[in-house]
């Protein structure tokens, strides 16, 4: 009996030693599931930086979604999409964004000493799990500054408008990203046009500059138009009773054949002629220029022709410069071949045959 009841007390306290075992091991099963499970995850969800670029490198949209808002909205799938792809569309994007979070979240909740507003993101606290801190990233508007050449150029991004740009550059927000700008403009009958792709966020401003005024600059004949060929036609007929053809043709005659024609002038100053309405300049007896009041002041003339592009004083006055393509078009078809120019003497303007 005796040597029965200790073989009972082993066994029980056996099972006991088994059960105490079975215990701890249960618990060191559960407290390694539960760190690997639970614990961990918190420690790595703690470091944002490193869960953001697992995310994008992985395409996790998931983690992503989880992690990034717009507008205080969890971005949506393609969003999700466009901005992951955008981080690594080019080196060093996505690890500028990731320092950017590793020291924000090291300085939370005051920003760093370097700057005075937030870069691609603001962090925000969440509620975290066990003793770590979780942290969601909303992405910030960055700053685009359009501008152009062209006065009320309308602005479109990604083929929506969004502005006019006149005079002071038209200020435009958008998230981080890669964006399609076109500026457009009508002037003088023509469409200026122009595209630009832009990446918002490399930059805490983006500026974008469009030159369409080469684009729709007036054509020479439109600029000056018929109003010029009407003027220089009539006044020449008016003053000389010829057309500015038939003036032409005098050039390198001889003093006869003017003579002949228009009769002795009212008055010879040197070498030249004057008649009444134009004067006629010669060397030796042969006419080297004729010079034809237009019956215009400067500022009348400036009114149909438009401003020269520059001016200089020669001995005969002062030289009105016009493109060369002016005379071209305007002067070509009335069959004018020689060398002409707009003079501006005594408050009067002349066109100079020479």
């Amino acid at each position: 009996m005796p040597s029965r009841m200790t073989l009972h007390e082993r066994r029980k306290k056996r099972n006991q030693r088994l059960l105490i075992i079975a215990i701890i091991l249960l618990l060191v099963a559960g407290g390694v599931w539960g760190y690997v499970s639970q614990i961990k995850p918190a420690a790595e969800r703690e470091r944002t930086e490193a869960v953001f670029v697992k995310a994008v490198k992985d395409q996790d949209r998931a983690t992503f979604q989880k992690l990034v808002y717009e507008d205080e909205q969890v971005v949506s799938i393609a969003e999700a999409n466009r901005l992951m792809k955008w981080f690594q569309a080019e080196d060093g994007r996505l690890s500028r964004a990731a320092a950017e979070i590793k020291v924000d979240q090291q300085n939370y909740p005051e920003p760093t000493a370097e700057k005075n507003e937030q870069d691609l993101f603001e962090l925000k606290k969440t509620a975290g799990r066990f003793w770590y801190d979780e942290y969601v990233l909303h992405l910030n508007k960055q700053l685009l500054q359009v501008t152009s050449d062209v006065a009320e150029t309308t602005v479109f991004i990604d083929d929506e408008e969004v502005g006019v740009q006149d005079g002071e550059p038209l200020k435009i927000k958008r998230f981080p990203g890669e964006y399609d700008v076109l500026a457009s403009v009508e002037a003088n009958g023509k469409t200026g046009r122009d595209r630009q792709t832009v990446q918002l966020g490399d930059e805490k401003t983006t500026e974008v500059t469009f030159k369409l005024a080469e684009q729709i600059k007036p054509d020479v004949t439109e600029q000056y138009g018929l109003d010029i060929e009407k003027l220089l036609e009539t006044e020449v007929k008016a003053r000389t009773g010829k057309s500015i053809d038939a003036m032409t043709a005098y050039l390198d005659k001889n003093r006869s054949s003017v003579e002949k024609e228009f009769g002795p002038p009212a008055s010879n100053v040197a070498n030249r002629a004057v008649y009444d309405g134009f004067e006629v300049t010669y060397a030796n007896s042969d006419v080297k220029s004729i010079m034809i009041d237009l019956n215009k002041t400067p500022s009348e003339l400036e009114a149909v022709a438009g401003k020269p592009e520059s001016k200089s004083n020669e001995s005969i006055g002062t030289v009105w410069e016009y493109p060369t393509s002016f005379f071209e078009d305007i002067l070509g078809w009335l069959n004018l071949r020689s060398e002409k120019r707009v003079i501006e003497r005594s408050d009067k303007m002349w066109l100079e045959l020479h």
